[in-house]
């Protein structure tokens, strides 16, 4: 049988959930502004862009540049700095930082993008949207994964290396890593959802 879940484990893995549901938002809001760039350069007007999409472009930014980043990819480097404290080799970690730092880099690129999508001109916001389209693709593929990985392997390994009472200490270094009340960021999502006709999980 496997080893029962630590109480951090369940803390990350239900705000993966969350994440789960932003990567959703992305790839739908992905695919509408693949739908606004035909083939070959066109002027693509602001007024063009349904107000649904832009709408959900903005709260996704919103929320990659506020939960994914500052709550959740932090609480989980505060968990694997205090693994290695504990005896975990660094280098099982590093891919997990690697892939971090990777998803920072995509989500830069698409603040610029994002910024060039409401303030550029007509010709500069068709390249900006086939740059949001990329980019955001691109994120998803890398963290669907990731979070698979994570929850498989680099979870486990860390609680491994943690005595009996780390557990609670981790969970308060988790909480202390964002808001201990993640609840303003699932009713964005939510919204996301409900713009873009995605349905919600049952509260």
């Amino acid at each position: 049988m496997p080893a029962a879940m630590e109480k951090f484990e369940a803390l990350l893995e239900h705000e993966h959930l969350l994440g789960k549901r932003i990567f959703e938002i992305g790839r739908r809001v992905a695919k509408a502004y693949a739908s606004l760039t035909p083939a070959g350069p066109a002027p693509l007007d602001a007024k063009t862009i349904p107000a649904n999409v832009f709408q959900a472009s903005g709260l996704f930014v919103h929320l990659i540049d506020h939960f994914a980043d500052p709550v959740h990819l932090k609480a989980e480097e505060a968990m694997v700095s205090f693994a290695i404290a504990s005896g975990m080799p660094p280098a099982h970690a590093q891919w997990m930082l690697d892939q971090h730092d990777q998803a920072r880099a995509y989500w830069a690129g698409i603040d610029v993008a994002w910024r060039r999508i409401c303030f550029g001109d007509p010709m500069d916001r068709y390249y900006a949207a086939l740059d949001f389209r990329a980019l955001v693709d691109a994120f998803v593929v890398l963290f669907e994964a990731h979070a698979v990985r994570e929850e498989a392997e680099l979870y486990p390994e860390a609680a491994s290396h943690f005595k009996p009472a780390d557990d609670e200490l981790v969970t308060n270094i988790i909480q202390h890593s964002g808001p201990s009340d993640i609840t303003p960021y699932i009713g964005m999502v939510a919204r996301a959802e409900a713009l873009l006709g995605i349905p919600s999980p049952p509260a």
